[in-house]
C-alpha cells in the first residue's frame, strides 16, 4: 500500500470514530435535573446529621494511607448512610422502582404513584415467585386468609375496624405486606414471612397491590 492511500485511509478511519463519537454523545440524554423536595425532616437535625456523617470521615485520608480496607469499608457505610438520610428527608432517586422498599408505610404511599401496578406480574409474583398462594389458597381460611375476596374484605371488613379508621386500602396492603406482625386478622396466627421490606422493591410491591385489588368478589371467609 502506497503512503498516499495509507494516510487517505487513516483519515477516513480518524473521521469515521469522530463522528461516532459525536453521534454518541448527542444521543446520550444530559443527566436529569433532581425534582424539588418538599423536607420530610427537620432541617436543623438534618444538618447535625450531616454533619456527624461528615466527622466520620476525618480520618479517612490517614486511613488510605495506612489501612485501605478499613478505609473503604468506612466510606462505604458513611456512603449508605448519607442515602438513607436523603431518602428519609423525602429524597426519591430516580432508581426508587428498583430499590428495596423498606418499612416506612408512609414513605413507601408517598412514592407508589411514581409507578403503574401490573395486575398480570403481580399474579405471578403471588403464585410462583413469592408462594404467597401456598397459604392464601392451598391453606387458605386455616394457615391464612383465602385470596379470593381479598380486597372485598379489606372495604368491607378491615376497614370497618376504628384501628384502621383513616387507612386507605393501599395503606392496609403495604402494612400487611411489610410489617405483618402489626395487625394478626383474628383467628390466625403470624404466620407472615416479615422480610419483604428488605427483598421486595416498588414495582413488585405496586404490581401485588393492583393484583389484590382485582380480588373484589365474594370472600370465603
Amino acid at each position: 500500500m502506497n503512503h498516499h492511500r495509507f494516510t487517505s485511509l487513516l483519515m477516513a478511519s480518524i473521521s469515521l470514530i469522530i463522528g461516532l463519537s459525536l453521534v454518541s454523545a448527542q444521543s446520550t440524554p444530559p443527566p436529569a435535573t433532581p425534582e424539588p423536595v418538599d423536607l420530610t425532616c427537620d432541617l436543623a437535625e438534618l444538618r447535625q446529621k450531616q454533619a456527624e456523617l461528615a466527622a466520620l470521615l476525618t480520618t479517612f485520608e490517614a486511613d488510605a494511607e495506612s489501612q485501605t480496607g478499613v478505609a473503604l469499608d468506612n466510606l462505604f457505610k458513611v456512603g449508605q448512610e448519607y442515602q438513607q438520610l436523603a431518602l428519609d428527608c423525602g429524597y426519591i432517586p430516580a432508581d426508587i422502582a428498583e430499590r428495596p422498599i423498606g418499612t416506612d408505610v408512609e414513605r413507601i404511599l408517598n412514592t407508589l404513584d411514581r409507578v403503574y401496578g401490573d395486575p398480570i406480574n403481580g399474579q405471578l409474583l403471588y403464585n410462583n415467585e413469592l408462594a404467597c398462594a401456598g397459604c392464601h389458597e392451598a391453606g387458605g381460611g386455616t394457615v391464612a386468609p383465602h385470596t379470593e375476596g381479598t380486597y372485598s374484605r379489606i372495604l368491607d371488613v378491615r376497614l370497618t375496624d376504628p384501628l384502621f379508621a383513616d387507612y386507605s386500602p393501599e395503606q392496609y396492603i403495604i402494612e400487611s405486606i411489610v410489617n405483618p406482625n402489626g395487625y394478626i386478622v383474628p383467628n390466625y396466627n403470624p404466620a407472615m414471612p416479615t422480610y419483604y421490606g428488605d427483598t421486595l422493591n416498588l414495582q413488585q410491591l405496586a404490581d401485588l397491590i393492583v393484583y389484590l385489588e382485582s380480588q373484589d368478589g365474594p370472600s370465603p371467609e
